[in-house]
């Protein structure tokens, strides 16, 4: 199966203050869609787990120019859109417009990302919305078992040690200068790339990049660099009781492999197979639709710039807690020792590339794999390499992929109502 997108096709420059412009004509659609990552996440909270999010959160809700209320007029006056979305690695911004407006979008794009106010009344508003969330959440039984999870599974200090959400505590306490100073240390554009999708020319829509942009100087981006988690032979498992609920959330697994890894793949397909492929795999298959313990249960590998988890989830009656962890350990561990039959691999091969053709029928599809090819320094060509690179992963590469989930080793978390001895 071919790829529709050869690296001929995407016009990829570097403007002298570093940040990374990739355009793809996307032809006869009359729309311009836009994708961005700025790596500015949660990965530089540092002890203030939250500042990312509430500095990433805050960028939107007014500029030098423009308040958060004249930005969204001159949105729907275009009929376009814009958002920003923090996370612990990078902070994403998102777009669409008409073709002829891309230039407007752009300049908003780089006013939201370059030049942010951080109103103090703005401010207060997206604080209050960040605590309210993380208030909700300490009550769901799934944050939870996510944070337990966390904690057990990486050093303090380590990005994802911490849920993305951040601590009551630092939201509280964090003033405007605080957020004005977290943008204007980490937003670089050395650290950015952003991706022009739609019905333009490469050319042109590479202008406009460098004309909205291109006077964006800062210093030159640095990954941290953060403590490996701990290996473990014994499992280490934490309960929490919440109040209140009649279902249990389990989190198991421990950490898994970054993006970059040079046996992501297997892993991935090793992932795909576990819990994810079809009905959520051969842990949805067993757990859930043959025996019935869990309204849901799959894997899920989190890949990027650094090693995130590698974990099972799963929600089951409380009676079924003990039942259902033995029942996903006898599923790795027989994917461990047997591997995958020859019809299962062939499924997530056909799966894993097909899967990635219908992404690409779409400009917001094509504009967000780019800039992830770019974030992962993948090469253009990744894109005609990838039916090839998924055709190589063999039964032995799955295999010793799924070995490094751990087994005895696990972390275990589980959140729900009291339960019986």
């Amino acid at each position: 199966m071919t790829v529709p997108i050869a690296a001929s096709q995407v016009a990829r420059t570097v403007l002298p203050n570093g940040l990374t412009c990739l355009v793809r004509p996307f032809r006869e659609t009359g729309v311009a869609t836009i994708h961005g990552y700025v790596k500015a996440g949660g990965i530089f909270d540092g002890a203030r787990p939250g500042l990312a999010r509430f500095a990433g959160s805050t960028l939107i809700r007014g500029t030098r120019r423009r308040s958060a209320r004249h930005l969204a007029e001159d949105l729907d006056a275009m009929g376009a859109s814009l958002a920003v979305s923090p996370g612990t690695e990078t902070t994403v911004i998102t777009g669409r417009a008409l073709a002829e407006d891309l230039p407007r979008l752009l300049a908003m794009a780089a006013e939201i990302l370059v030049e942010p106010a951080f109103p103090a009344d703005e401010v207060e508003k997206v604080r209050g919305e960040l605590l309210t969330a993380l208030r909700v959440n300490s009550l769901d039984t799934r944050q939870v078992a996510e944070r337990i999870f966390r904690r057990l599974t990486y050093p303090e200090g380590h990005p994802h040690s911490r849920h993305p959400d951040g601590e009551e505590a630092v939201l509280e306490a964090l003033q405007p200068d605080d957020l004005r100073a977290f943008h204007a240390h980490h937003f670089q554009p050395g650290a950015t790339v952003i991706a022009v999708v739609g019905d333009v020319d490469p050319g042109y829509a590479t202008d406009q990049l460098a004309r909205a942009f291109g006077e964006w100087v800062r210093g030159p981006w640095r990954m941290p660099a953060f403590p490996p988690p701990a290996g473990s032979v014994v499992r280490r498992q934490e309960e929490a009781v919440v109040p209140g609920k009649t279902q249990s959330d389990l989190v198991l697994g421990g950490p898994g492999v970054a993006r970059t890894d040079p046996d992501y793949y297997g892993v991935m397909m090793a992932n795909l197979l576990l819990g994810q492929l079809g009905m959520m795999g051969r842990i949805g298959r067993a757990v859930r639709e043959q025996q019935g313990m869990a309204y849901y249960a799959y894997s899920e590998l989190r890949a990027g710039l650094l090693a995130g988890p590698w974990w099972v989830r799963a929600g089951v009656n409380p009676v079924n807690v003990e039942r259902a962890i033995a029942q996903i350990l006898r599923e790795v561990a027989d994917l461990q020792a047997h591997g995958p039959a020859p019809d299962e691999l062939a499924d997530a091969r056909t799966f894993l590339v097909g899967s990635l053709a219908v992404r690409l029928e779409s400009s917001a599809g094509i504009a967000q794999t780019l800039a992830d090819i770019e974030l992962y320094d993948l090469g253009l060509d990744h894109l005609e390499r990838y039916p090839s690179i998924i055709a190589g992963v063999s039964r032995d590469d799955v295999v010793a992929a799924v070995r490094r989930f751990p087994t005895d080793g696990a972390v275990l978390a589980i959140a729900g109502p009291q339960r019986q001895p």
